[in-house]
């Protein structure tokens, strides 16, 4: 449970994903967020900007399996200590949020990020919070305009959300402060196989929003509004500003680029 009303509870996502993962077979780790980068581990950064934002009451890390968080000489004392909590994963991300949700209701309000997010900071996390605390919503996600991430980093290769003449990168941050949002984390199960394909996604919708989608006749806020009312739930953007909050670490060329930006180099 968070420790004040004022802060919430962080889900930190740090599983592996069925198959082969390239970032942790190009550095030999047993899980891509044990990989380095500026000279620290991924997963480590995360939990310091998460420890650091003033938002934040308790921190749980889904994740690594327990084989390897026991003899992580780093983890396992934070755990064992309480400074942070420990689930195991499921099977892909929206598995792990939703039996977190089914079992963890009390920790509502909730925010959901990944172990991969290697350029998190506290600041980053605080303004998402207190922007998404402050909507009417049940579930809130975030998002960058991918025209301050091409701006900023003009040779890295995002996936891109496009509605109509708006276009958008995702951050992996999201807020839940319903217990009914766990409908649609378990529609977001059927879902994963499609995340980095817009079309697909919009696909399940129906034919209709499809054919929207394709005419650029749908923005962000009907999509959302139309998903929302499929599920009877509010669902928001906050739109950040940080282009880095949309740099997650999916594949060697990834960790480049976070390296080439935490040496100022782009």
């Amino acid at each position: 449970m968070s420790t004040n009303e004022n802060t919430v509870t962080a889900l930190i996502l740090a599983g592996s994903r069925p198959g082969k993962d390239p970032v942790a077979a190009y550095t030999g780790m047993a899980c891509k967020v044990l990989a380095r980068v500026g000279g620290e581990r991924i997963i480590d950064r995360v939990l310091r900007a998460t420890k650091e934002a003033k938002t934040i009451g308790s921190r749980i890390l889904c994740g690594p399996s327990w084989e390897i968080v026991r003899d992580d000489v780093v983890l396992l004392p934070m755990i064992e200590s309480a400074q942070i909590g420990w689930e195991e994963p499921q099977q892909g991300p929206s598995g792990s949020v939703q039996k977190f949700l089914e079992t963890h209701p009390q920790s509502l309000p909730l925010l959901v990020t990944t172990g991969d997010h290697a350029l998190l900071t506290s600041e980053i996390v605080d303004y998402f919070v207190k922007e998404a605390s402050g909507m009417e919503a049940d579930i809130v996600v975030g998002l960058t305009s991918y025209a301050i991430v091409k701006q900023a980093f003009p040779l890295s290769k995002r996936t891109v959300l496009r509605f109509g003449k708006e276009e958008f990168c995702g951050c992996n941050l999201f807020m839940f402060f319903n217990p009914q949002a766990i409908r649609l984390v378990q529609f977001w199960g059927h879902l994963e196989q499609d995340r980095k394909r817009p079309i697909r996604l919009i696909g399940h919708l129906g034919l209709f929003m499809v054919i929207r989608y394709l005419f650029g006749r749908i923005t962000l806020r009907k999509c959302l509004n139309a998903v929302g009312k499929r599920f009877n739930l509010r669902i928001r953007e906050v739109l950040l500003p940080f282009p880095q909050a949309a740099v997650d670490v999916d594949k060697p060329e990834d960790l480049h680029l976070v390296e080439a930006i935490l040496s100022q180099k782009v």
